[in-house]
């Protein structure tokens, strides 16, 4: 007889995700408050059917579903203008904060400022543009005066220069070398 997760056990094991699924949330809605009411809303949605879990492996798995579809349902009640990542994208997005544990996120968002500050004038305004506007990669060439393709390839080396930071950042860290 397969034995079903209590209320308790199911915070127990969702806690340590929330972190993760708060990002997750803010990074397909783009406010704060609505992340943290999407990520209430599927706790609501989890402890309303806690009698389907069977472990807390399959608890995490449904969360972080439901969290994804209540953020896109969000998106349609509110008509938010937001960018929305490819589900292929999505999924290897989720994949990597589910398997990435939450102590280094503090971290890496302090590493990604600062390199974000190294980045030349012409790539923060590309990022800006991208992330923090929602533009499309056409739009922002649009803006800039450049061809999408140009601006695709600028991306793509930002993206590479901003990893390389961070990681560079993260390991000065761990061995006690801090940079700024």
């Amino acid at each position: 007889m397969i034995e079903f997760m209590d209320r308790t056990e199911i915070l127990k094991a969702l806690l340590p995700e929330r972190t993760k699924q708060i990002a997750l949330a803010w990074s397909i809605l783009r406010q704060s408050h609505l992340a943290e009411d999407a990520y209430q809303d599927m706790l609501a949605k989890v402890l309303e059917n806690k009698d389907m879990f069977e472990g807390p492996g399959h608890l995490r798995g449904w969360s972080w579903r439901v969290l994804r579809n209540r953020c896109y349902e969000l998106i349609r009640q509110q008509k938010y203008q937001v960018a929305l990542l490819d589900d292929s994208i999505l999924n290897l997005v989720d994949a990597d904060l589910e398997r990435r544990g939450t102590a280094d996120i503090p971290m890496r968002a302090d590493a990604l400022h600062d390199c974000l500050d190294e980045l030349s004038e012409r790539s923060r305004e590309t990022i800006r543009m991208r992330y923090f506007e929602g533009l499309r990669g056409n739009r922002v060439a649009e803006k800039l005066g450049r061809k999408p393709s140009a601006v695709y390839k600028a991306l793509q080396r930002i993206y590479v220069t901003l990893a390389q930071c961070i990681e560079k950042k993260l390991a000065a860290v761990d061995t006690g070398d801090f940079i700024s």
